[in-house]
């Protein structure tokens, strides 16, 4: 090697093995892609995982849908509308499945951490996105029991 090739950073060692692993489909579409996770497999550090993030981003390889919400692998993007926060995407999901009777009155919804889990964000993100359905009077919460759909038939626009 001569003087003025240089070997592959580490950022680039691990997007290259990431690489491998999406393209190949051993990390499918819409997969989540926690630092920690990384972290820990490459035992590399944050600011790695960061810069080897970013490679695959600029690649078209990973999104981020906003500041804040982990990375996933692209293919499997959120279904609302260009423009729209995750937070609006969670609140719209969760008013169409209370429409549509996956949730009907008087049920039980799931608690805000099996919604972060489901929407892979954080439990502050699923907080906001339920404070519309709240102030709506869709959902009503009664400590500590839970959050619940309010008992009233019609639809929800």
């Amino acid at each position: 090697m001569s003087r003025n090739q240089r070997p592959n950073s580490l950022p680039d060692q691990v997007a290259t093995d990431l690489r491998a692993q999406i393209t190949d489909g051993r990390w499918p579409p819409g997969r989540v892609l926690t630092y920690a996770d990384i972290q820990q497999l490459y035992g590399v550090s944050r600011e790695t995982v960061a810069a080897a993030l970013t490679r695959l981003r600029e690649a078209g390889l990973v999104e981020t849908r906003r500041m804040g919400t982990r990375p996933r692998v692209a293919g499997k993007s959120w279904p609302a509308a260009t423009g729209t926060s995750i937070q609006d995407e969670i609140t719209a999901h969760l008013r169409d499945q209370v429409n549509r009777g996956v949730y009907g009155p008087g049920d039980r919804i799931p608690s805000l951490e099996a919604l972060a889990a489901e929407y892979s964000v954080s439990v502050a993100t699923v907080r906001r996105s339920l404070s519309p359905l709240l102030d709506e009077g869709v959902l009503i919460t009664i400590r500590p029991t839970g959050t619940f759909v309010a008992t009233r038939s019609a639809d929800v626009d």
